[in-house]
């Protein structure tokens, strides 16, 4: 039997096909989504986070001002419990250092009860218990608090039981800056101890998006130099990854996938309850503790909603920006040309509408014509979304030449697609 054998050594077809360019956006844009979402989910059960993450990711493709308006006031809370976690905390580092003649170091852990922020105070009479938080280094002093320490009692994944008699409760930021004066306060090292293994994942996850999202926009702008064609559904991935990269930015430091609630016990422990009550913290204050998680919002600061505001009206503008490059690209009809300026024109409509809204909540929330706004500036953002999805997706069908050839140079830079 005659057998035409190939050359040692076959180079790879040189430009790209369709399946390559469909499964490049596809795979870019997805794998970006899943990454991006970090909800408030603490639990053990993988369907009840699936689920979770779910519903963030149809909320960011759909409706992206809102899950960003979302993020937004959930990183501003988190800095909020941080800031108020490290007040006056140059002040106390210094009280601490003439109470023990031992210099600060933040770095460093000192195996240090926890110094009462009354200077009257007279020497402790009363020991901590063996399973108290502050003998087990659970609290105590430490170094100061990060973002990440913050979005940990933001996403509920702490509670602190203060007396027996009382159920274990989510502290609030006033909570933390309360535990905090009193140095009772989780220290760093046990916070991190619950995260740093899920950190190690999402860093490896997390690296391997910005390669990918870094080779798509990097070949767009090869593309453009070079004058060969961009497609729609290019154009369409990079302005939905744009927004995720903003996400991805905000909650760059928030933990995911935590099973249990951490709960810190006080009660059994007559020192904590000595110190406690004498700055003040009691599970009777409910600006400071709360029995369910996100029971209350927390106030933002002062300017948080302009920064919101604002914040959201740049990042939908890049996006219908990034879109509306497209305005003049080559359609297979003029029908579907005229579809995508319309559907950008939509958008554009609907970011006006939204600003509309925010004056109408700061008059009444609940008026009618409040109601009328928010359904107008939805409906133009979801459908102009959907339909320039699925656009993007039906102009591949006939595309120029140029759409399937590649700038020379990269074929040796990894990614995927």
């Amino acid at each position: 039997m005659n057998v035409t054998l190939a050359p040692s050594f076959v180079a790879n077809p040189s430009g790209r096909g369709t399946l390559g360019l469909v499964w490049e956006c596809l795979f870019t844009y997805f794998l970006c989504l899943w990454t991006v979402v970090h909800p408030n989910a603490v639990s053990s059960d993988p369907i009840f986070e699936t689920k979770s993450k779910f519903k963030w990711c149809c909320m960011i493709f759909f409706l992206p001002e809102v899950a960003l308006a979302l993020v937004v006031a959930e990183y501003l809370t988190a800095r909020e419990v941080r800031s108020n976690a490290n007040k006056d905390r140059d002040y106390r580092d210094a009280e601490r250092a003439i109470a023990t003649g031992k210099p600060d170091k933040d770095d460093v852990e000192v195996d240090l009860e926890p110094l009462a922020t009354s200077s009257e105070q007279a020497p402790p009479k009363i020991q901590h218990e063996s399973n108290c938080p502050v003998t087990q280094k659970i609290v105590g002093w430490g170094p100061k608090w990060g973002l990440a320490q913050g979005y940990f009692v933001q996403m509920g994944a702490i509670k602190f039981k203060l007396e027996e008699s009382v159920e274990a409760e989510f502290a609030t930021a006033d909570g933390i800056g309360q535990l905090a004066k009193c140095n009772m306060l989780p220290t760093v090292k046990f916070v991190d101890e619950k995260t740093h293994v899920l950190r190690k994942a999402d860093k490896l996850a997390k690296a391997l998006v910005c390669l990918q999202v870094s080779w798509l926009i990097i070949q767009t702008i090869a593309r453009r130099v070079e004058e060969l064609p961009v497609t729609l559904l290019e154009l369409n991935t990079i302005a939905q990854v744009w927004i995720t990269l903003v996400i991805y930015g905000l909650w760059w430091f928030k933990p995911q996938g935590i099973e249990d609630t951490v709960e810190i016990d006080f009660s059994h422990c007559p020192k904590c309850q000595e110190q406690l009550s004498e700055n003040g913290v009691t599970p009777s204050q409910t600006h400071l503790f709360k029995s369910a998680k996100n029971e209350d919002t927390l106030p933002l600061a002062r300017g948080a909603a302009l920064v919101i505001i604002c914040l959201i009206q740049i990042v939908s503008s890049l996006y219908i920006a990034i879109d509306a490059l497209g305005w003049t690209a080559y359609f297979p009809t003029r029908a579907e040309m005229i579809v995508w300026q319309v559907c950008i024109c939509m958008l554009a409509a609907s970011t006006f509408f939204f600003l509309i809204v925010t004056r109408c909540v700061a008059i009444d929330a609940r008026s009618e014509v409040t109601g009328w706004f928010v359904f107008v500036a939805m409906l133009f953002a979801v459908t102009g979304r959907i339909v320039l999805m699925i656009e993007s997706f039906i102009s591949i069908r006939s595309l120029p030449v140029g759409a399937y050839s590649t700038p020379s140079w990269s074929d040796f830079i990894p990614h995927i697609g």
